[in-house]
């Protein structure tokens, strides 16, 4: 019988470079990309700042993730790969997005990464944000270029994700952008809203445009 993986514990903030990045210590950070010249003259490698913990992710994603400004922009002037992947997938404006990270996406997205990146599953970061239904975070990504009508790997598009959580804003916004009502998945389901049709009718005076727009 294999021996059982060992459980995986995160050292401590002053000596793990993935942690320093969690928690926003730039300082601490910047003696590990930048060491210094110690007294007997000799200097440490300066550390990869592209190397993965056992999630998959850099100090970069764990900035994003986490909605350290100053530490996502230290480490991509540094030589951060702004389009790494990690665990699923992921990558940093995934992170950023799925965390409400406005700033971080703001970011991002002004370093030119891609808005329509995929997951393992095919979720884009607007299927994240159409999930949260946050608008800002839709917003940003629809005026970056997202592409609104992309599809996961099950054929769910972001107005799909926005539905099925309820986010009558988050819908709204979507369908103006040209979302496609009437896009099918792979289990022959389409964007209708007829489980949400009474909390949108109370909330939404332009229901009744909306509902024939979604066929419902």
């Amino acid at each position: 019988m294999a021996p059982a993986a060992a459980k995986f514990e995160i050292p401590d903030v002053d000596t793990n470079p993935f942690k320093m990045a969690a928690v926003g210590n730039l300082q601490l950070l910047k003696t590990l990309i930048e060491p210094e010249e110690n007294a007997e003259g000799k200097t440490a490698a300066p550390l990869n700042v592209n190397m993965k913990d056992p999630y998959g992710c850099t100090p970069l994603i764990w900035a994003a993730r986490n909605g350290y400004l100053e530490v996502l922009d230290y480490l991509a002037a540094h030589g951060a790969d702004l389009e790494i992947t990690s665990f699923g997938g992921m990558r940093a404006l995934h992170h950023a997005v799925n965390h409400s990270r406005l700033p971080i996406v703001e970011r991002l997205v002004q370093l030119g990464v891609s808005v329509d990146v995929k997951d393992d599953a095919g979720n884009t970061p607007l299927h994240f944000a159409a999930s949260r239904g946050i608008l800002n975070p839709i917003l940003l990504l629809l005026n970056a270029g997202a592409k609104v009508n992309v599809t996961t790997v099950q054929e769910v598009s972001p107005l799909m994700k926005a539905v099925s959580a309820g986010h009558v804003t988050a819908v709204e916004k979507l369908l103006s952008n040209e979302a496609n009502p009437n896009h099918i998945n792979t289990e022959g389901n389409t964007d209708a809203l007829r489980p949400f049709e009474t909390k949108l009718a109370r909330l939404l005076p332009n229901w009744p445009r909306l509902r024939a727009l979604l066929k419902c």
